[in-house]
């Protein structure tokens, strides 16, 4: 049904409800009718494009991302709609704008459509390398420097060499939600803990996310047997270059 069939059916139900004498009906728009949208084909053959580069690289992973295109643009309340012929799936949307492309070769025949429920102009679909989050929430700093290698490789083989050109990994973000306050890292080193406090910070090397609480943990700063223990709150694990 397209915006113009919806809208006489939608004037339709009205006016039968006021010639009975009943309430007029109620309309919910779920997402506006200009929305943000992209290809499946597209996402999906970016996503067989980056997984071998993540298969060979245990420690890190890819995902889908929605991006603002203005730091000020919020994040939160954001849901993919992937809607095709016979194709109609949710996909969750964590806070830093990541999701997780469902393979299926039926939405891909169908030539589907990942449709935001945000309108056109303020948002876009990428993709994003991060590093794996660990199920015991225990980091030790030879995991996090290895970590950081296979992710600065991936983007060298998958595209993003020249812009990487003379860079190396000096440190590892853990990144918080904008308004976490106590928000930490405790490092741990031969029996001795410290905690090192978030501050607001560029969660990526984008900067069109804004600023959220983020805890910069330098690899130069600690032994590689020292361990980060992330306190709870973490939204995901990025990557320092210089």
């Amino acid at each position: 049904m397209n915006c113009r069939t919806l809208l006489i059916a939608v004037a339709m139900l009205a006016a039968g409800a006021v010639r009975a004498g009943e309430d007029m009906p109620v309309v919910q728009i779920v997402a506006p009718a200009d929305a943000e949208w992209h290809s499946y084909r597209r996402a999906y053959k970016a996503a067989s494009f980056f997984a071998p580069y993540v298969a060979k690289r245990p420690l890190i992973q890819a995902h889908l991302q929605i991006r603002p295109l203005a730091p000020d643009t919020p994040m939160d309340g954001l849901r993919i709609q992937l809607v095709g012929e016979t194709t109609n799936i949710e996909l969750a949307v964590d806070a830093l704008g990541r999701a997780t492309l469902p393979m299926l070769k039926q939405a891909f025949d169908e030539d589907a459509v990942l449709r935001l429920n945000r309108r056109k102009g303020h948002y876009q679909f990428s993709g994003r390398y991060s590093i794996r989050p660990r199920d015991d929430g225990v980091y030790p700093l030879a995991m996090l420097h290895e970590a950081c290698e296979q992710l600065i490789s991936a983007q060298r083989a998958s595209g993003y060499r020249l812009r990487l050109l003379g860079k190396e990994c000096k440190g590892i973000k853990f990144i918080y939600a904008p308004g976490d306050t106590s928000a930490a890292v405790e490092l741990h080193n031969a029996g001795v803990s410290q905690r090192i406090a978030a501050q607001p910070g560029l969660p990526f090397e984008n900067r069109t996310m804004g600023p959220y609480q983020v805890v910069t943990v330098r690899l130069a700063d600690w032994p590689a047997l020292a361990q980060a223990v992330p306190l709870p709150g973490l939204l995901g694990i990025g990557t320092v270059y210089e």
